[in-house]
């Protein structure tokens, strides 16, 4: 089932089967701020009571989307003769540029459908609505992102088109809040990392890679109690996974080989959330004197796609 819904006066849409109930929000960064799993009657992520919360904090519930991820160092950047200069927009002072341009702006629906197995909602983004962007970002980039619910499976799939006359630079990253039901001790996080980054005071990568040290274990699990996590850690030659576990449930994470980065952040020590980053790039990833295979800096020819999927998955036993 899918349906459109008024939340507060706002729309949004709902796609529902026997397992999971899913809300997308377009209208504020195409956040998909709920996602309820009927079996075990809890929430997923972490919701916002009401759209004006959301609007105010848009990267602090459900699937921020994040282009770029992250931080731009002083919000510039530049990429052959070309030079950027995004918002700076961090409120600590630090003058970099956080979360990218689309955190927060209106989607597009341009499409539902309901298979016989599969729930199915797409949305879209241009740069070429917002003059404003257009001035910091010099390309027009179609972002369309569809979800597609089945069992309990939602997978993510993106397509970014460049539909500018020069390579775009892009970088894509999601801000998911997961809830840990004020139990972070019945949890554990899997996650197969090859090294952690060196960040800088205003936590930017100073370009140097680390030992992951306390962390090693992530890579077989490490339960969550009592940590404090705000770390960017590279994947090598690992494949993109990240896996919470408690008891007989399991929410597995899979994002596809575009991403080369994760950022875990648990806003303090661990209580109620854990945020599961996957990145297409490093943070700051244009101004770091590195090989793209280390920092998974990419641009986007003229007329082409770079397409990616992120597939969150429940399992009960």
């Amino acid at each position: 089932m899918i349906t459109k819904q008024q939340w507060h006066g706002v729309d949004i849409y709902v796609l529902e089967n026997e397992q999971l109930s899913f809300s997308l929000c377009p209208s504020i960064g195409n956040n998909g701020y709920r996602l309820f799993d009927k079996a075990a009657q809890r929430e997923v992520l972490r919701v916002p009571d009401n759209p004006s919360v959301l609007a105010a904090s848009p990267v602090h519930y459900g699937t921020p989307v994040l282009t770029p991820p992250n931080r731009i160092k002083n919000g510039y950047f530049k990429v052959g003769e070309q030079e950027y200069r995004l918002e700076r927009n961090e409120k600590n002072n630090t003058g970099n540029h956080i979360h990218g341009f689309s955190v927060g702006r209106p989607w597009k629906v341009t499409g539902a459908s309901k298979g016989e197995d599969k729930l199915t909602i797409t949305s879209e983004f241009s740069t070429a609505d917002f003059p404003e962007l257009l001035e910091q970002y010099p390309h027009e980039i179609l972002m369309e992102m569809t979800y597609e619910l089945s069992g309990s499976a939602l997978l993510q799939k993106v397509v970014v088109r460049n539909d500018s006359s020069k390579p775009a630079p892009f970088g894509f990253g999601l801000h998911t809040w997961f809830l840990l039901d004020h139990q972070p001790e019945k949890w554990q996080l899997q996650l197969p990392v090859s090294a952690s980054w060196e960040l800088g005071s205003d936590l930017t990568p100073t370009g140097n890679l680390l030992p992951l040290g306390d962390l090693a274990e992530l890579t077989n699990g490490i339960n969550l109690q009592n940590r404090n996590l705000d770390d960017v850690f590279q994947i090598g030659e690992y494949t993109p996974l990240a896996v919470l576990r408690r008891d007989n449930y399991e929410i597995r994470y899979v994002p596809s080989a575009e991403f080369k980065q994760w950022v875990i952040y648990t806003k303090g020590v661990t209580e109620d959330v854990i945020c599961l980053e996957p990145y297409t790039w490093v943070t700051n990833a244009p101004n770091l004197s590195l090989d793209a295979d280390t920092t998974g800096f990419r641009t986007i020819d003229p007329g082409k796609k770079l397409e990616l999927e992120v597939l969150l998955e429940i399992r009960h036993s």
